[in-house]
């Protein structure tokens, strides 16, 4: 890989992704080495790893399933914290600023400073990449089998809005035409990911941000982990379970998201088969997806960092059989379902609990206050009345 020169003292490194390109990782590990970062001159932005909040309000787009309205003073923040940074160069990170539109591709910049804003995203292979957004949407709700979501995703034409959110931030003609008309192409870089070498992102960061080799280490601990085959099925069938009883999004959020997920993330299956690969009848469409990947990189006029030629699929690989049918799961699957729900419950059940305090605080700050309001206009009227009386 060519290593790439460091950003100017000043520049601003705005990540946008997209989702299943490592990005959770390169978070994570700055993130968690906020202080080494700040020691070699780098400020990263937000209170998290991703300041997901900031990005929705911006976005316009709502907030992920469940969670609460975003509110723009979390936009506001961060640009005043971008702003008022006064280490050498600022990072910014979030995955879900890929999936911005022309109007909010301009806010962004806007508040990251268009003078100042440096660009970066990441290509990876599709081949890679179908199978980790299948299983990430249905950790989000959807109910597709893989087979029926790569039906949909590569029919010709499709417009519908699960396709539009897997290939929009995918299209690097699109992408670089749309952030290109408010950050020169001399300031957008395109780093592709190499499945044989996960220390090219980490290293290409680094030397954007002027940082010592080996300072962005990911951490240990799993972040945004796959799961296996069986356990995506599962969820899978709790999806369906989720919609033929009306869970609300919020009631999915605390029980699946938050509770089944979360615990399912923890298991240890190496032994149980994960989705890998592409069945024959929609690999010739991927393979011809990923030549135009490679020939959009070689002629969209920006820096290309890693080579395009590790995109290509045709002549690199083989087909893979379907995923077999899930009938059964393992009894501890089955275990962890129970005990992620119990958690998620329990998680739902404090929520719940939360907003029933500040709802009955609140009766109380308005009931304090009317009785206020009647006792001060009846103190007026007695008032009144004995000024007559003494006129």
């Amino acid at each position: 890989m060519t290593t790439p020169e460091p950003l100017p003292e000043g520049s601003v490194l705005l990540h946008i992704g997209p989702q299943k390109t490592g990005s959770t990782a390169i978070q994570m590990a700055m993130h968690l080495n906020r202080e080494e970062l700040a020691r070699h001159g780098v400020h990263y932005a937000g209170s998290k790893h991703a300041p997901r909040e900031a990005g929705w309000a911006v976005l316009g787009k709502g907030s992920a399933v469940g969670r609460p309205a975003a509110r723009t003073r979390a936009w506001e923040q961060l640009v005043a914290e971008i702003r008022d940074a006064s280490l050498p160069r600022v990072c910014v990170s979030n995955e879900d600023f890929a999936l911005a539109d022309d109007a909010a591709a301009g806010r962004i910049v806007e508040g990251t400073g268009p003078e100042r804003t440096h660009l970066v995203f990441v290509a990876r292979r599709i081949d890679k990449l179908l199978p980790s957004h299948w299983q990430e949407r249905v950790k989000a709700r959807l109910t597709l089998s893989y087979e029926d979501f790569l039906d949909q995703a590569l029919r010709p034409g499709a417009s519908d809005w699960e396709t539009g959110l897997l290939w929009g931030p995918q299209d690097v003609t699109a992408t670089v035409e749309r952030w290109g008309r408010y950050v020169d192409r001399d300031r957008i870089s395109v780093i592709v990911a190499d499945e044989d070498d996960r220390t090219v992102l980490p290293r290409a960061f680094e030397a954007l941000l002027a940082l010592p080799t080996g300072t962005l280490v990911p951490p240990r601990m799993k972040s945004n982990s796959s799961l296996s085959y069986p356990a995506t099925e599962a969820l899978r069938r709790v999806n369906r379970l989720g919609y033929d009883e009306g869970w609300t999004p919020t009631e999915y959020w605390r029980l699946v998201q938050a509770g089944i997920v979360q615990k399912l993330k923890e298991r240890p299956d190496e032994d149980q088969p994960r989705l890998r690969g592409i069945p024959a009848r929609f690999f010739d469409q991927v393979a011809d997806r990923a030549e135009q990947q490679i020939d959009a990189l070689r002629t969209a006029g920006v820096t290309v960092i890693g080579d395009p030629d590790r995109l290509r699929i045709r002549g690199q690989l083989e087909p893979v059989e379907p995923p077999p049918a899930v009938e059964t799961v393992p009894l501890d699957l089955l275990a962890d379902i129970v005990s992620g729900t119990r958690t998620g419950a329990a998680k739902l059940r404090a929520a719940e609990e939360r907003r029933a305090d500040r709802a009955a605080r609140q009766a109380v700050r308005s009931q304090s206050g009317r009785e206020l309001v009647g006792q001060l206009g009846r103190r007026l009227g007695r008032r009144a009345g004995l000024g007559k009386g003494r006129g």
